[in-house]
């Protein structure tokens, strides 16, 4: 509750539900092999009534008429097997059924000259889905010091990985108006959905095709221990979870690289005091107005 604007925003009731993940073609006894044996699925349901009213009407029939409610529900499947020993590769669809009671579709108001949104109640439904897959490994490398050194070796493991992920565009669930010539402008068509608005949002109408990398790293020391009697050195975790990832989407018409995400921890006074940091670094070049341009910095004279 806002008691500046005197707006209140109320959920009630929610109602969440789930069932176990479910293995069908597992075997009875014994570990899960290959690609048909780890395809699982799971099912999971959520509801809610969402509330946006003021004071004055809290409570009031109008609260109950401009309630907003939904259900949503989501069916992953995935499987995950090794190859080459060294290999692990995963593959996934998810499967998402979106309810609503109230839609909001649009007309542009000839008289009035703006875009009029007006309010359709009864029953609603649109579907999306989408697909993802990857491949991901560890690496150990190990670097040796000597026992006689304060610091006897450093063991550094790699993570890298690479994903696909695609999602086709919904534009079924989308429906257009049209702006009709003014004085100095063209005629407009615009394209919407009449469920931008609603409890779950709008599905996306642009089609989504990603190439994903990501390199995670940890370091861990091997140090004397300050105990002479001491037979093992102590174990330390000099820095944790270095990870550089980014992305690349085949389907943009530009700026199809995204910013380089970095991440990681770093361990002090014996991982009693974690500093996390994190950043981005993005390849593009910038104008004279900060935007981003379809050029690499690198071919722009910069770094």
């Amino acid at each position: 509750q806002n008691t500046n604007t005197e707006e209140i925003n109320m959920t009630l009731p929610t109602v969440q539900a789930s069932m176990d993940r479910i293995y069908p073609f597992a075997p009875k006894n014994g570990t899960k092999k290959g690609v048909l044996q780890n395809i699982n699925f799971q099912y999971s349901f959520n509801g809610k009534n969402q509330f946006k009213t003021t004071d004055s009407l809290f409570f009031k029939p109008q609260m109950f008429r401009d309630a907003s409610t939904g259900m949503q529900h989501s069916i992953p499947i995935s499987t995950n097997f090794k190859v080459f020993k060294h290999f692990s590769i995963s593959a996934g669809t998810n499967y998402k059924e979106n309810w609503v009671f109230k839609t909001y579709p649009k007309r542009y108001d000839e008289q009035l000259q703006e875009v009029v949104t007006d309010t359709s109640r009864g029953f609603s439904t649109y579907r999306t889905y989408n697909f993802s897959t990857g491949i991901g490994t560890t690496i150990y490398g190990m670097f040796n010091f000597g026992k006689d050194k304060k610091i006897n070796a450093i063991r550094h493991v790699i993570r890298p990985s690479i994903s696909y992920s695609v999602a086709p565009k919904f534009d079924e669930f989308y429906d257009t108006y049209l702006i009709p010539a003014t004085s100095g402008l063209d005629e407009k068509i615009v394209e919407y959905s009449k469920f931008e608005g609603t409890l779950y949002g709008a599905p996306s109408n642009r089609y989504s095709s990603n190439i994903n990398f990501s390199v995670s790293n940890d370091f861990e020391a091997k140090i004397r221990a300050k105990d002479s009697l001491a037979t093992e050195p102590e174990k330390r975790s000099l820095l944790k979870n270095l990870q550089f990832s980014t992305s690349y989407n085949m389907a943009a018409d530009s700026l199809k690289l995204q910013p380089v995400t970095v991440r990681g921890t770093l361990p002090l006074f014996k991982e009693k005091l974690n500093v996390n940091f994190n950043g981005a670094l993005d390849p593009y070049a910038l104008n004279n107005k900060n935007q981003r341009v379809d050029k690499l910095n690198i071919n722009n004279g910069g770094s």
